[in-house]
């Protein structure tokens, strides 16, 4: 699930603006157009969820 993602997600990124940002970022850079938009951005949430280090768009504070 979506929600579940973005919780875990949070944790890695502390700031709703960054997350947000963040996701915003990575789903233009995963996305393929003939895939459905809601996909990608789980994949998005997913992907920092699972990461132990910062993302590639988030900013270091």
């Amino acid at each position: 699930m979506r929600s579940e993602a973005i919780f875990r997600a949070k944790e890695t990124i502390g700031n709703k603006y960054q997350l947000c940002q963040t996701v915003s970022k990575t789903t233009r850079m995963l996305h393929v157009s003939n895939r459905n938009t809601q996909e990608t951005i789980t994949n998005a949430f997913t992907r920092i969820a699972g990461s132990k280090e910062r993302p590639v768009g988030a900013k270091v504070a």
